[in-house]
């Protein structure tokens, strides 16, 4: 028996497979997921998924949270952002690399906001002084 596994970012499908299995995390812990599971929901943590596929080799997809649905037989997993290869090490390393780019591009919009907030109140300021 095998369920199908689709992962689902902004994009488009990043995975579209017949598993045997999936482990993934949500707020209680990790947990797996094997054929003849109950419907279930949940809201994934950022974590490392691993499934096996058809012929039983582990396969890895780290997400950044999203929602993990399980319905006939077919689990979605939206996510906003999501890195799929073949070895543990790969997948840790890219998604420590994204998180890197994520953190410095959320540092550059900090002090863009920071740089519009102050002209903002020069500007208020300045028209607020008596003419």
């Amino acid at each position: 028996m095998t369920l199908n596994l689709e992962i689902l970012v902004p994009d488009g499908f990043v995975v579209q497979a017949r598993i045997r299995g999936l482990q993934a995390a949500d707020a209680s812990g990790r947990f797996g997921i094997w054929p003849g599971h109950e419907a279930f929901v949940t809201v994934l943590e950022p974590c490392i998924l691993v499934y096996r596929d058809e012929t039983d080799r582990e396969n890895f997809a780290a997400v950044d949270g999203g929602t993990l649905v399980l319905e006939d037989g077919i689990i979605s997993i939206a996510c906003r952002e999501a890195i799929v290869a073949e070895s543990l090490d790969d997948v840790a390393d890219r998604a420590s690399a994204m998180l890197r780019q994520r953190r410095l591009a959320e540092q550059t919009a900090r002090g863009e906001f920071a740089e519009l907030q102050s002209t903002l109140m020069r500007q208020l300021k300045k028209a607020e002084a008596p003419r």
